[in-house]
């Protein structure tokens, strides 16, 4: 996924489609997801997703053994790989935990299970 938006008109997005016209990261139970964020922004945004805890895999291309966490920070033109196991279905919200920046457009969900 690639974070995207300016400074310019205040407008932030995640491959381009500010929440309302996102897609959905679906995943499936039981899967090992892994998702790699590309920040084509000039602000680096913590990234931040619910319901889950991930692993850091890798940074800058460079494979890690990083942290468990549920929040990490993508470096401006920098990209930041987590890995996590999809034990927990539901719709989950995954956005930038700058609260301004989520609020304008830049969030999706990760979507598995029965979900209403």
């Amino acid at each position: 996924m690639t974070l995207t938006g300016t400074m310019a008109h205040y407008a932030w997005s995640i491959d381009d489609r500010p929440h309302g016209q996102h897609r959905p990261l679906q995943v499936s139970k039981g899967q090992r997801v892994v998702i790699e964020m590309v920040n084509a922004s000039d602000m680096a945004h913590p990234m931040h997703l619910h319901g889950h805890t991930f692993q850091v895999i890798g940074l800058k291309g460079v494979s890690v053994t990083g942290a468990v966490r549920d929040t990490v920070l993508v470096p401006v033109k920098g990209s930041v790989t987590i890995a996590f196991d999809a034990d927990n279905p539901g719709r989950w919200p995954l956005h930038c935990h700058n609260l301004l920046h989520m609020a304008t457009g830049m969030m999706t969900e990760v979507v598995y299970g029965r979900v209403a």
